[in-house]
């Protein structure tokens, strides 16, 4: 039997009540995401524990602190340490900025990929392909 124009409407009515769940979702965790956010702040110590480095959610450097042996270090070493501290310290803040958005934004939305790489346009091609979208004057041949 094919479908009615009832069974249609259906369909798109509990397909609009999943997309407005979804949207009430994120609106109603979007504060607390930004407050968690704004408040995250990761450690990391190097091997030798002679440097700790603190970052907050985009990687930047919010503490640093040098143990009295860290000067036993040559200069190179010393800088070395901080640099590779940093950004041991920049990875895990990522991966927790991830870790707290997937909390809240679906994963389809492409976000993990976006803080990932960066990439806001290939973000921005994706949705558009999934949605059927195409800049007026493209005919999809190229």
């Amino acid at each position: 039997m094919p479908p009615t124009d009832r069974d249609a409407n259906a369909a798109l009515r509990a397909r609009f009540d999943e997309v407005h769940a979804r949207y009430t979702h994120l609106r109603d965790n979007v504060a607390e995401l930004k407050r968690r956010l704004d408040g995250l702040e990761v450690t990391a110590k190097s091997p030798d524990g002679t440097v700790t480095v603190a970052v907050g959610a985009r990687g930047q450097l919010t503490k640093l602190r040098l143990h009295d042996r860290a000067y036993a270090h040559r200069p190179e070493r010393l800088a070395d340490l901080i640099t590779e501290t940093t950004r041991k310290a920049e990875t895990a803040a990522g991966a927790a900025v991830l870790r707290l958005t997937a909390q809240v934004v679906p994963a389809e939305a492409g976000v993990a990929e976006l803080l990932r790489g960066g990439d806001l346009g290939g973000l921005l091609r994706r949705h558009d392909e999934a949605l059927g979208w195409r800049p007026a004057g493209d005919d999809g041949r190229g």
